[in-house]
């Protein structure tokens, strides 16, 4: 029993200086493993681990078994790192090559229509067609003492030509009472002419006409009664004119729909209607369906882009169930925009591009004298058409009516424009 117990207790001894040596490798190599690359360390306990799980004693094999343990993690931890840096500088790349490709179609789209718009004014420039009166007054009447201007009573334009010519033939004497002739010449760069005869009449006192407008009235329900079908919805278009409105009661009178004037840019400065907000949110709440058109001056294509700019902030992205229309219709003053009618239709482009980029289609609003004479390029936009005759004589393609500007309906205290939609 001695001796037995003398073994146990230098067993016992060895295990324990054992242990103690192995504690102080694993705390040398911990300190070691900190200033090595892969900054792995191992304490005491995880080699002791290692050694009780294999039942070994062997320092050396464990402290190589531990490094190749770390390196291991180091390897798998580094190729994750460059797995992932390569995933992403391949999303980086396909994002910028496809940045690069957008970029490329639209510089291509604004190419081939920046060359579309030079084929057209180079055929134009062939000049086929005489300098045209836009708006003509033959017979203006003045009063004994007051200035006459000529321009107050007619526009003119050329489809080439930005400074058409006018030559008068005649003259005017304002101190006299008396009937004067004048003919009127327009002649353009190509030297074309187009000429009109003028009556002015001097009068000591011009009537006031009295009596208000002879102009028939025509009611909604004779309206629906003649223009409402299967294939179309019957409607109103409104502004400022027609002033505080009750829709509810249009709306109960049978109108499906309302075009209303959103403002625009006139005299230099952009407006809003001043009904524009009340009349949106009514008709909206009485449930009529509802577009939008805008009045405007504009010269240019920066001009353009301003005034759909301005009217999208006003419009502040509100759902239209009907194209945005373009009105442009001062042909009274159109000499002094220093345009030709080609450079007219190339607004009404430069309309319907700014528009579609805030998601919205376009429309061009005319009477049927201005599609035939004026807006005469090959367009995409379709037409609103005006035309006050019991049926429409316009032979080209619109998708709405303007059928009369003395249209009278519940909700609406005087004349409204009515017009009919066609259901394609």
């Amino acid at each position: 029993m001695k001796k037995s117990s003398k073994v146990i207790i230098a067993t016992v001894g060895v295990l324990a200086l054992a242990s103690a040596g192995a504690g102080l490798v694993c705390l040398n190599l911990s300190r070691e493993r900190e200033k090595e690359e892969l900054g792995a360390s191992r304490s005491f306990s995880q080699t002791a681990m290692i050694l009780a799980e294999s039942g070994r004693t062997d320092m050396k094999a464990a402290v190589k078994e531990l490094e190749e343990i770390a390196l291991a993690k180091a390897k798998a931890e580094e190729e994750r790192r460059l797995a992932e840096e390569a995933a992403r500088k391949a999303l980086e790349e396909a994002k910028a090559e496809e940045e690069r490709r957008l970029a490329e179609e639209a510089a291509k789209k604004a190419q081939e229509e920046e060359l579309a718009r030079e084929e057209a004014r180079k055929a134009a420039e062939e000049d086929q067609k005489a300098p045209q009166f836009l708006y003509y007054r033959g017979t203006p009447t003045i009063k004994v003492g007051d200035a006459f201007d000529v321009h107050k009573y007619i526009g003119y334009g050329d489809d080439c030509d930005r400074n058409v010519d006018l030559t008068i033939q005649g003259s005017v004497d304002t101190s006299q009472e008396g009937t004067y002739p004048l003919k009127l010449t327009l002649t353009d760069d190509a030297g074309k002419t187009t000429s009109k005869d003028m009556e002015v009449r001097v009068v000591t006192e011009i009537s006031s006409g009295g009596g208000g407008s002879t102009t028939e009235k025509e009611q909604f329900s004779d309206f629906v009664a003649n223009y409402k079908n299967e294939n179309t919805l019957v409607g109103i278009d409104v502004s400022r004119y027609q002033g505080d409105i009750d829709f509810e009661s249009v709306k109960a009178a049978g109108c499906e729909f309302v075009y209303m004037r959103i403002g625009g840019y006139s005299g230099g400065e952009f407006f809003t209607d001043k009904c524009f907000v009340q009349n949106f949110a009514r008709a909206k709440a009485a449930g009529l369906k509802i577009g939008i058109y805008t009045y405007t001056e504009d010269s240019n294509a920066k001009e353009v882009a301003a005034t759909v700019k301005y009217i999208m902030g006003v419009l502040g992205n509100e759902p239209l169930d009907f194209p945005i229309a373009y009105d442009w219709e001062d042909y009274k003053h159109f000499e002094e925009y220093g345009m030709n009618l080609h450079d007219l239709n190339d607004l009404l482009d430069y309309f319907g591009e700014e528009v579609a980029k805030y998601g919205y289609s376009s429309c061009l609003y005319g009477s049927k004298n201005a599609m035939l004479n004026i807006w005469t390029k090959p367009r995409k936009d379709p037409v609103w058409l005006a035309q006050y005759y019991s049926s429409c004589t316009y032979e080209g393609d619109y998708f709405m009516w303007q059928h009369s500007s003395s249209g009278r309906i519940d909700g609406i205290g005087g004349d409204v424009d009515l017009d009919v939609y066609y259901i394609r």
